[in-house]
């Protein structure tokens, strides 16, 4: 659940980012979006470091966008700060090593594949510019 979490608040990070021509600190964007500073800058490593985002150090640095809020496609920020397996895979967890468990493990591979496949899509098919329109 902590990659959502963290995939909510990279979005609305980035839509700060988008909608605001200047330089912006962890601390201004974590005030707006009523989130923890830490936290936040950790997020916004992780979008530097798939370069969505441009970190500039110094007392007059702050976080920008690389590119035009259209061009960053929702799939990019959720691979960027995904690190851990999405929260439906975990439905291997409950099938067993015995003969019914393997053929629902089966069954279960399937759906998971399916819902990845949808996921990717979906995502791709959004921009943080769409999320400015609402």
């Amino acid at each position: 659940m902590a990659q959502l979490k963290r995939f909510g608040l990279g979005l609305q990070a980035l839509i700060v980012l988008a909608t605001n021509d200047d330089l912006r600190s962890s601390a201004e964007i974590a005030e707006q979006i009523r989130c923890e500073p830490t936290a936040l800058r950790k997020i916004l490593a992780q979008l530097g470091d798939a370069g969505i985002v441009e970190v500039r150090q110094g007392r007059s640095g702050g976080y920008e966008l690389t590119r035009s809020p259209e061009a960053i496609t929702l799939f990019e920020v959720y691979t960027s700060l995904h690190d851990e397996q999405p929260v439906w895979d975990r439905m291997l967890d409950t099938t067993g090593d015995h003969g019914f468990g393997q053929r629902v493990n089966e069954s279960f591979q399937t759906i998971m594949s399916e819902i990845n496949i949808q996921v990717t899509k979906v995502l791709g098919n959004f921009t943080v510019a769409d999320l400015m329109k609402s």
